[in-house]
């Protein structure tokens, strides 16, 4: 189902399916521009715009790789049922652990940053099994204001306290 685009904002969708704890794949779509985010239990696994940057261009840009190594891990990751090429290059130990999560990491923010410089986004949520192939993933809370996140919270645990009722012999004894 898609969203009419005046509804809602990027923050709000990922606000929800944060809440609800989904797990799925959020698709974007504004104009010609499709992105996509991967979801497990309402945390961000992945996300690819169109003009995201792979993870091995960006190891190779940062020098942690060359050339070389990350075409081999690429035509490894062919010949295999599918792993991600960071999973690849953990098991090779061409990097570490905190090199993939921080990459991984900065190309959801850069994918996030894209979709919210988008006009008119239309969303559309496909319900998926999604499992994570590690522990890498941010928290939609990292997307959404502080303060909306504390209203929400205020709120929320306004509805679960017990609402007091006041006896009518208090009442007419506060009037007295």
């Amino acid at each position: 189902m898609k969203t009419n685009p005046s509804l809602f904002m990027l923050p709000d969708i990922l606000l929800l399916l944060g809440i609800q704890g989904r797990t799925g794949e959020l698709v974007m779509e504004s104009g010609n521009n499709i992105g996509t985010m991967l979801l497990h239990k309402g945390k961000v696994l992945q996300a690819f715009s169109p003009y995201s940057r792979a993870i091995g261009d960006l190891l190779v840009e940062d020098g942690i790789i060359n050339e070389a190594e990350l075409m081999e891990t690429l035509n490894l990751q062919k010949k295999s049922a599918y792993s991600p090429l960071g999973s690849l290059l953990l098991k090779t130990g061409k990097v570490t652990f905190e090199v993939i999560e921080m990459m991984v990491h900065e190309q959801i923010r850069q994918s996030v940053k894209e979709f919210r410089s988008w006009n008119g986004l239309v969303f559309s949520f496909i319900d998926k099994d999604i499992q994570p192939h590690d522990s890498i993933h941010l928290t939609v809370h990292e997307f959404i204001q502080p303060e909306v996140i504390q209203s929400v919270v205020n709120f929320l645990s306004a509805e679960q306290q017990p609402q007091r009722q006041s006896s009518p012999t208090a009442a007419s004894s506060s009037l007295v």
